[in-house]
């Protein structure tokens, strides 16, 4: 006989965290269905014999960027492709659908399990860069769908939301052509197609930037950077706001070095944010592997977290795993972070990267292999359908 504890009148939630782990049976008494739980992963907890779209589980979804099709040291070409993995288990990309039109340097958010990934901003199909913000249903493989427009064309925005709270984000970023930096905030609520809206600035104007959010603890991060069109290099520079409210970012601290365009993520409202990788603006643009972490509520420096730990492509000796314009996402609470894609020039010859690694948000160290997108890509977008 069943216990009572797996007797509900409701469906098993991807919180429901249940004590006896894989193989848990639960029965809704009120619709009769039975279900097994198939993944234990706390807040993240997968279940057999499921309905509707909360149950799917996490979901880490990448799309687009600028791909050599597996032609390694090539030129590479814009690409409109979605693909996505399943951040608890380790494996390949599986393909999701298309983006409306092939871009790159576009950044995305979702508002968690409430399954609506958006992607805003990259470089359009003809150059110069786009305003288009698409969404799709992460738990549904399908092509993406016109939501709205940015308040202007944007290129590697800084992006966020607070989650199932629904409110998504673009801070900085390039505007108006390549090399011209804006300070601007932009926001739309993510469960209701439109244009967006003005937020506010924040505190210096940025392009190839990048953002991170605690979920519904409502707090957002912009990090760095270029300044000045590249003439005053990268920015170590760390802004946050409140996401539920409009006004300016106000000066959070430093990341350990300037960069521009690292991959991020978060364990949400566990509110540990990772910044990793990127480049480096000097002489030549060099690539770095460094991970830094901050606690997202609190102000102050960002702190080592450890090391990118990729394979270093032919041809280079040892990159050590250095890379920029990759794109990051996570489990969530579920603890978990990635991070695919990205480029490498060393000495003049450019490289494409394919290869997932992933970390654990909560415990600081070197990343480890999980997997390969299923092109060599740089500049994609991602997000996923966790709690934030």
């Amino acid at each position: 006989p069943l216990s009572a504890s797996t007797l509900d009148a409701n469906d098993p939630a991807v919180d429901t965290n249940p004590t006896d782990g894989v193989g848990t049976k639960w029965v809704n008494t009120t619709s009769g269905e039975i279900f097994i739980c198939t993944d234990a992963t706390t807040d993240a907890n997968r279940w057999m014999g499921q309905k509707g779209t909360a149950l799917v589980g996490p979901r880490c979804i990448f799309a687009g960027g600028n791909s050599d099709d597996g032609n390694e040291h090539s030129a590479g070409t814009k690409i409109n492709e979605i693909s996505f993995v399943v951040p608890t288990t380790l494996g390949n990309a599986t393909d999701f659908g298309d983006l409306l039109f092939i871009n790159q340097y576009f950044t995305g958010t979702s508002n968690g399990t409430n399954e609506r990934g958006v992607f805003a901003g990259g470089n359009a199909p003809a150059g110069g860069d786009s305003d288009v913000i698409q969404y799709i249903t992460c738990s549904s493989a399908g092509n993406a769908t016109d939501f709205g427009n940015l308040i202007a064309g944007t290129m590697q925005p800084g992006a966020s939301s607070n989650g199932t709270t629904d409110r998504g984000m673009w801070s900085g970023g390039g505007v108006a052509g390549v090399d011209v930096a804006t300070n601007k905030i932009d926001y739309i609520t993510i469960s209701t197609p439109g244009n967006a809206t003005d937020f506010g600035d924040i505190t210096l104007a940025v392009e190839q930037t990048c953002g991170l959010d605690n979920g519904t603890n409502d707090r957002g991060i912009n990090a760095a950077g270029i300044l000045d069109g590249g003439v005053s290099g990268t920015t170590d520079r760390i802004n946050y706001w409140t996401i539920s409210t409009t006004g300016n970012a106000s000066d959070y601290g430093n990341l350990t070095a300037a960069r521009d365009a690292p991959a991020t993520c978060s364990n949400d409202t566990k509110n540990r944010g990772l910044f990793m990788a990127g480049g480096y603006a000097g002489s030549s643009l060099s690539y770095s592997n460094h991970i830094d972490y901050i606690t997202i509520t609190s102000t102050g420096n960002a702190t080592n977290f450890g090391d990118m730990a990729g394979a270093t492509p032919s041809g280079y000796g040892n990159n050590s795993g250095g890379r920029g314009h990759a794109a990051g996402c996570s489990s969530g609470t579920g603890e978990r972070g990635l991070m695919g894609g990205g480029y490498t020039n060393l000495s003049g010859t450019q490289n494409w990267y394919k290869q997932i690694e992933y970390v654990t948000i909560s415990t600081p160290g070197n990343s480890t292999a999980f997997g390969n997108l299923a092109k060599r890509v740089y500049g994609p977008a991602a997000c996923s359908n966790t709690a934030g």
